[in-house]
């Protein structure tokens, strides 16, 4: 799912729906004791080198620290929360998700979001403000939590992260990838402050993360409430901190000097972190779909935006039932984009993506048809709440094509409309 939240925020805490929970999280930090401000510099001051020898980033200027209740911190998470992803947006968003089967179309998106941000509250990097706040109460975390957001801290100082978060809101896979790449030099980094050994001798963390449980990482990292979310939005939330951690080591394995993750090695897509090879030169680029900007007739265009190939993945792996015939249906994917219209016969989705292969096309296009007949529990194109698949694939600029349509069974789409409305750019 969209990686629109930049929140910069790391920690753990109880969750927070309702008064019982926010009674238990009072009655904990009354019995913690409170930080000074001068403790909190002199423990940023200790930490600091430390930071910057494992992150390779080097201090400019002054690093602010502040201090903040609970309640402030929280506040101010959610009021960003609210600002990236206003509640309309929000609600779009749940309905193109929706159509894939990858959300429950009841699916409160911004509630969910605010309980789980609000397990988040012990630290987070604000770089409107370049301060780095804390929540004012000692927390056993509070040290590792410090060690990640300096290293947030240091990065503003090299490259400003108030405008990189634009790519985040409007770009789902390559905001992923951005934000892989800022959460995974931090991680890293702090990895090697708590252990005290130089991360790139270790063994590849992408073997020793193969296979493991996103929800059980989530819960373990002070996330309590994630194993009860969708898989796309677990996958949204950690996939940046372990998809980004195992790139980051193996870019500074194989370079010299710790070279920051952004400029030049600054990834473009998930599809150059779930596989390495393709960031390498010459670094494979994903291929830019583009819909005409204005819906026509009655149609309303409700969301659109790309998938990328974690995501496309995550929909096989929701709709098939092996996950490796979803990495593989996943695999030669080179950009897409999708559609949501609503007008009076229904929602039709549109989804455009552009393959590597006419292999892969051809294997992509087996396994959306099979995965959306899984997900409508179809017969004969035809299911029982009245939805129509089409799947065509096709040569579009060149490059193999597959074309998906999900409209009403009513909505008799011709191929030819659901064509004028995208256009793939060389």
């Amino acid at each position: 799912m969209t990686g629109a939240v930049v929140l910069m925020a790391c920690g753990a805490g109880s969750s927070c729906s309702d008064s019982e929970a926010q009674a238990r999280n009072q009655a904990a930090d009354q019995a913690r004791p409170t930080m000074s401000d001068t403790a909190l510099r002199r423990m940023a001051i200790e930490i600091q080198p430390v930071v910057e020898r494992a992150s390779g980033l080097v201090a400019t200027a002054p690093l602010h620290v502040a201090l903040g209740s609970r309640e402030e911190l929280e506040a101010y998470l959610l009021n960003q929360l609210e600002e990236q992803l206003p509640p309309e947006q929000a609600a779009a968003l749940t309905a193109a998700y929706a159509r894939f089967g990858l959300v429950p179309d009841t699916l409160d998106l911004s509630a969910v979001l605010v309980e789980l941000y609000r397990e988040q509250v012990v630290g987070f990097y604000d770089p409107r403000r370049d301060t780095l706040y804390v929540m004012d109460r000692v927390d056993e975390q509070l040290e590792m939590v410090l060690a990640h957001e300096l290293v947030h801290a240091l990065q503003d100082q090299h490259v400003d992260l108030d405008s990189l978060t634009t790519l985040l809101v409007s770009d789902n896979d390559r905001g992923t990838a951005v934000q892989a790449a800022i959460e995974g030099q931090a991680t890293l980094a702090m990895i090697e402050w708590q252990m005290g050994v130089d991360v790139t001798l270790l063994p590849d963390l992408g073997q020793q993360f193969a296979g493991v449980d996103i929800a059980a990482l989530g819960e373990a990292a002070g996330m309590p409430s994630i194993g009860n979310v969708p898989r796309v939005l677990r996958e949204a939330l950690i996939f940046p901190y372990i998809g980004g951690l195992i790139f980051v080591q193996r870019l500074w394995s194989d370079r010299e000097g710790r070279p920051p993750p952004f400029g030049p090695d600054l990834p473009t897509s998930t599809e150059q972190l779930l596989h390495p090879e393709r960031f390498a030169d010459p670094r494979d680029e994903p291929t830019a779909v583009r819909f005409h900007t204005a819906a026509e007739g009655e149609w309303v265009e409700v969301y659109t935006d790309g998938l990328g190939e974690l995501e496309t993945k995550i929909f096989f792996e929701e709709h098939l039932t092996e996950p490796a015939e979803a990495e593989l249906a996943a695999a030669g994917w080179d950009g897409d984009r999708y559609r949501l219209l609503r007008g009076p016969a229904g929602e039709v989705l549109i989804w455009a993506t552009v393959w590597d292969s006419l292999a892969d096309a051809t294997e992509f296009a087996g396994a959306v048809t099979r995965a959306m007949d899984a997900r409508y529990a179809s017969d004969g194109g035809v299911d029982a709440a009245g939805r129509r698949i089409q799947v065509e694939s096709l040569e579009r600029g060149g490059r193999p094509t597959v074309l998906l349509v999900d409209s009403p069974a009513a909505f008799q789409v011709d191929s030819s409309w659901a064509l004028t409305l995208f256009e793939i750019e060389p």
